[in-house]
């Protein structure tokens, strides 16, 4: 009975069960998470390698060589290692610890932190158990896994502790729920995903407009003040990992606003809201070959690309209803009300005219994209809420008419889903005949597979409402006659979505058969051999691992110039290929050299080079231009060996011959021994990026972007010694920030501390 008695304990033996369950593979097997098509293996595994090898020489690693002709890592948020779950794991037990326990590990902080939240707003202790087992087993992080979007529960685990804080400042006003808010946020933001810090912070903001007292007036504005102390003191905290992020976005594609179009893509379709109920709805997953019938996928709706699932489980969404409706804490139940609809708007994006008043009136907004990520900010709402609503129907908050008003209303929805089931191969057959005509499909005689799991999948779905409805309808019935006791019912309304929700999540986990990161990309020495120091082109992140210099790869944050970079890439032209330092075709036929490739490469084209073009070179010619100039020659297909075009360079050049031998080429630094006729510009074919500082014979020079993206640097005729190396000013800067911030939450807490025994 001691378990009984003792609220951390149960709450504790309920997650862990709860994650291990959840994530039974992950304890069971050594095998890595993750699909063949899915962001763990097409970049997570490729830079978590990079990342701890670097981690392990002692160095943080700014600059990523190995793909896209260089690019910035740690800034563009690659490799969050400050984030202490994180990067502690991976230093001391490696990526693959690091990568496969970070989903259990942030289930059970993310249950802890709701509990702490709905103790603190009043729920009862078996509501706050049923709250944060609705928090932490729902689909849209656990399913999250499929994608391997680790950054985004991590988000999610910390937004209750937020919330908590919030409630506590505005309960007691003291400074060490400023300073617990301010690590909440601070670790979503060392975890590097912006938008849901931003989501975050607007959760919290609309929690604290509720939470206020009277004056109102004072009230309001110690809330804000309170909050705003906060987000500033979490973003200060994080610092080390976001003013760099930020000084990068200055130089990305974002640093300019996105269109309204790409703001909105990948917007929820209202009606895919109905997945929080029914998940099967509109299939389940997109864009993976197990999610597919037949050739088709199972995933008719409109969001492009489904990756995850907002399911809720039955008993929690009708529970969450019950508590936006009866819950007892008016403040707390309208902002849960404000906060989902707020969440369910974003979410819906470009379908609705909100979002392109948002995007006017918000800058913010202008910079995001994929507003079907805000559909977290509804599912935590309604989880959150599923804790008051099992006290309104369990605890005795209701008289027995009103009893009696939930239990006719659960029973009449049961018999509405009872219909439903034996509707729903008429149902699904309409679903999927529209479908086919908005996708031009006019022989579906052929899919009677598509068919028949579409069918299965909506009959699956109006059965577990109409099971569940109907089980939560007699808990009511019995809690009404006055029997039954409520540690029973949280026990039942548990185990019921357990059932629900567990191996639903688990449908979601894909797993390979590897057991190591290295047996996934085994070395190739006659690869490496081949390419010297050039590039495979495409080649990709998957040679990262082993230390291959790529053309192409696959990132979602990259430099303006190595976008525009790409796009003439894309353009096919023999010359593009070769101005990137391309000395080794890779195909699914096989990897061919330069001089295997040439003659495609050179044929019908007058004067193209018999070599590659070299990664270091001396011009012959430089003229000055701007940055389109430069990318205009590589267009045009004019060699930068013979005529390269330098932006802002003080003197043009004209003639000049010599030698460019790389002799030390590391990620940060690149060391060039030089020999020239007379003075001109080397050329460093890497990726420019304003962080990149330079020598010449150890007399700091200015660093010039060449050619569109390359490096440049004036050197004086003769023997010299040229080198490039990478400063982490801005890492220095954000780390000082952030020792400040942890210097002053140290003191808040102090504060407190002293204050308390004064």
């Amino acid at each position: 009975m001691y378990m009984l008695k003792n609220e951390k304990t149960i709450l504790g033996i309920t997650l862990i069960l709860l994650s291990v369950l959840t994530y039974w593979t992950i304890f069971t097997t050594s095998r890595l998470p993750g699909g063949d098509m899915s962001d763990t293996v097409s970049q997570g595994y490729p830079f978590f390698s990079y990342t701890e090898s670097r981690l392990s020489q002692g160095e943080l690693p700014l600059w990523n060589p190995y793909i896209f002709c260089g690019i910035p890592f740690y800034e563009s948020f690659s490799a969050p290692v400050f984030y202490p779950l994180r990067g502690l794991p991976m230093v001391l037990f490696g990526s693959e610890i690091a990568i496969r326990f970070l989903f259990p590990v942030h289930l059970i902080m993310a249950g802890f932190f709701a509990w702490l939240f709905l103790k603190s707003v009043g729920v009862s202790r078996w509501g706050s158990l049923v709250g944060a087992f609705a928090y932490a087993s729902g689909a849209w992080a656990n399913t999250l896994f499929y994608a391997g979007h680790g950054s985004k529960i991590i988000c999610w685990a910390w937004l209750p502790l937020l919330l908590w804080a919030v409630v506590k400042w505005a309960e007691k006003r003291d400074s060490r729920y400023i300073a617990t808010g301010a690590i909440a946020i601070g670790m979503q933001g060392l975890s590097s995903h912006p938008q849901m810090i931003l989501y975050s912070a607007g959760f919290a903001l609309i929690l604290a407009l509720f939470l206020i007292k009277k004056p109102s007036v004072k009230s309001i504005s110690l809330n804000i003040g309170g909050l705003t102390a906060i987000i500033l003191l979490g973003s200060a905290l994080a610092a080390i990992q976001l003013y760099p992020g930020f000084k990068f976005s200055e130089f990305t594609s974002r640093g300019e606003d996105l269109s309204l179009d790409a703001a909105s893509s990948y917007s929820l379709a209202p009606e895919e809201s109905l997945t929080m109920l029914l998940p099967g709805m509109f299939g389940l997953r997109h864009g993976f070959p197990d999610s597919s019938v037949s050739g088709i996928p199972v995933y008719f709706g409109r969001l492009g690309l489904r990756l995850s699932s907002e399911f809720m489980g039955v008993a929690f969404f009708i529970l969450g209803m019950a508590g936006l409706i009866l819950g007892k804490n008016r403040k707390v139940k309208f902002a849960l009300i404000a906060i989902a609809l707020t969440g369910t708007i974003v979410s819906w994006g470009g379908y609705t005219p909100v979002f392109a008043v948002l995007y006017k009136v918000f800058p913010i907004f202008r910079k995001l994209r994929a507003p079907h990520m805000a559909a977290f900010v509804t599912t935590s709402s309604i989880a959150l809420a599923s804790g008051m609503g099992f006290d309104a129907l369990f605890t005795g908050q209701l008289n027995s008419q009103k009893l009696k008003k939930v239990f006719i209303t659960l029973s009449g929805f049961s018999a509405l889903f009872l219909v439903l089931m034996l509707a729903a191969n008429p149902v699904s057959r309409s679903l999927q005949a529209s479908w086919w005509a908005k996708a031009g499909i006019t022989n579906t005689a052929q899919f009677g597979a598509v068919i028949t799991q579409r069918v299965s999948l909506l009959f699956t779905d109006f059965l577990r409402v109409f099971t569940v409805s109907a089980i939560l309808a007699a808990l009511v019935f019995v809690i009404k006659k006055g029997k039954g006791s409520v540690w029973v019912f949280a026990m039942i309304v548990i185990i019921i979505s357990s059932i629900e929700l567990i191996p639903f999540n688990r449908d979601f986990q894909v797993y390979l058969p590897s057991t190591t990161i290295e047996s996934m990309f085994p070395d190739s020495p006659l690869l490496r051999e081949m390419a010297e120091n050039g590039r495979v082109f495409p080649g990709g992140n998957e040679l990262v691992p082993l230390g291959i210099r790529s053309v192409y790869g696959y990132h979602a944050a990259k430099p303006a110039a190595t976008d525009r970079l790409m796009e003439l890439v894309r353009s096919a032209s023999p010359w593009v290929l070769r101005q990137t330092g391309m000395t080794v075709y890779a195909s699914s036929e096989g990897n061919f050299s330069w001089d295997e490739l040439h003659p495609a490469l050179a044929e019908g084209i007058p004067n193209y080079p018999v070599d590659p073009m070299p990664r270091a070179f001396i011009a012959r010619s430089v003229f000055s231009g701007s940055t389109e100039d430069g990318f205009q020659i590589i267009e045009a297909g004019i060699d930068p060996q013979i005529r390269s075009i330098v932006e802002d360079s003080p003197q043009t050049y004209d003639g000049v011959t010599g030698t460019a031998d790389i002799i030390i080429d590391l990620p940060e630094t690149v060391t060039i021994q030089t020999n020239t006729s007379g003075a001109g510009y080397l050329i460093l074919a890497d990726s420019w990026y304003p962080n990149w500082r330079v020598t010449v014979d150890g007399t700091p020079q200015t660093v010039f972007r060449a050619n569109g993206w390359m490096r440049a640097v004036q050197i004086p005729a003769g023997q010299h010694t040229v080198e490039f190396s990478y400063s982490n000013h801005n890492v220095i800067r954000g780390g000082i920030i952030s020792g400040a911030a942890i210097l002053l939450i140290l003191l808040l807490f102090l504060f407190t501390t002293k204050r308390k025994k004064g």
